[in-house]
């Protein structure tokens, strides 16, 4: 198992860790950074610990997610069928400026985090911010922020393509302006996965 040494870019102390989890935790002043591949060291990130606001059965784990904000302009759309439905059933639409919540941690089941991701995109949460994480376990972050983009994209086309209609043709552009960090409560259960806001 291969170890390296970090400093932490807020207090300068050593950080030693194994390269898994790419969200590390100062033990001297608590700042939490991202290991950064191209600098092979550690990065600001912005980051927010939202505080769990549902309560349920088992433990609680703080989940990483990728919030990617950005721009969406879809340029031309042509549809077969389906276009009448949509407007019927009132479905909305990824458009403008939004953030795309991709889920940052391989641990969690594809089943729950697929679901998730267009859940919390499609519906922003409200976030209560706490200050840390309170005895709780934390996800290891196992996404770099590119990956996140590109999921994020994915999403979208996703999203276009699982709402009524044969999607023939799109034209858009996909301008990511930010990203940021934010730490979801998750209730664990045996096999079971809870979000907790």
């Amino acid at each position: 198992m291969l170890l390296i040494e970090l400093k932490c870019p807020g207090c300068g102390a050593p950080i030693k860790t194994k390269a898994r989890d790419m969200m590390l935790k100062c033990s001297h002043c608590d700042k939490i950074s991202l290991y950064s591949k191209e600098k092979s060291s550690l990065v600001d990130v912005s980051y927010v610990i939202a505080g769990a606001s549902k309560e349920s059965k088992g433990v609680l784990v703080y989940v990483p997610f990728w919030v990617v904000n950005a721009n969406l302009d879809v340029r031309r759309e042509r549809l077969s069928g389906g276009g009448i439905m949509r407007v019927v059933t009132g479905q909305r639409q990824m458009r403008g400026t939004r953030d795309f919540y991709v889920c940052a941690a391989d641990e969690i089941p594809e089943k729950y985090s697929r679901d998730w991701n267009m859940d919390l995109t499609l519906d922003q949460p409200e976030l209560n911010p706490v200050s840390d994480f309170k005895g709780a376990d934390r996800a290891k972050m196992t996404m770099d922020k590119d990956v996140a983009g590109e999921n994020a994209e994915f999403l979208f086309l996703r999203y276009e393509t699982e709402i009524p209609g044969t999607l023939q043709d799109l034209d858009y552009s996909f301008d990511i302006n930010s990203t940021r960090v934010v730490y979801l409560p998750v209730w664990k259960d045996n096999t079971s996965y809870t979000i907790g806001i």
